[in-house]
């Protein structure tokens, strides 16, 4: 019997030494940036019949976005309930989205590019999300011509 009990009392003394005050899990440092904008009824520019768009001064979005890192865009027209992902047709209409260092363009066109077509701006606000991500740039250039790689021809 005192060998049970002493074979309890040291497992008990090995579990209780392992545990430790300073087992907390550190949060990763998420890289990522969302910025978060209102897009006026004011702020959207007729380009043509079926093409309207909004501009979006980002003075984060610097090179390194355009060579190596991401840009996502979401819209919600919803007061932030829900987004939809660019591009998308939301009301018949479709959304795109173009971008260049320090500036995002939002676009709404008639979905079949009729110019004959005349599309209206949003008369409400529009939340849009801009996500800026870093990411890790591979170089894939020989990655095709891999003599492990067989592609078939389509006929």
């Amino acid at each position: 019997m005192k060998k049970h009990l002493l074979l309890i009392c040291s497992l008990l003394l090995i579990g209780f030494s392992a545990c430790d005050d300073d087992d907390n899990v550190q949060p990763i440092e998420n890289p990522n940036t969302a910025f978060v904008v209102t897009l006026d009824p004011g702020g959207w520019e007729r380009i043509s019949n079926s093409l309207i768009a909004f501009d979006i001064p980002l003075q984060d979005l610097t090179e390194y976005y355009m060579l190596q890192g991401g840009v996502a865009v979401a819209l919600s027209f919803d007061n932030e309930q829900t987004y939809d992902v660019l591009p998308t047709t939301f009301a018949a209409q479709s959304y795109s989205v173009n971008y260049t260092i320090g500036l995002v363009t939002v676009y709404i066109e008639d979905p079949l590019a009729d110019d004959g077509v005349t599309i209206e701006a949003p008369n409400s606000d529009v939340t849009a999300k801009v996500i800026l991500t870093t990411t890790d740039y591979l170089d894939y250039q020989g990655l095709f011509n891999s003599p492990s790689l067989q592609f078939k021809e389509l006929k």
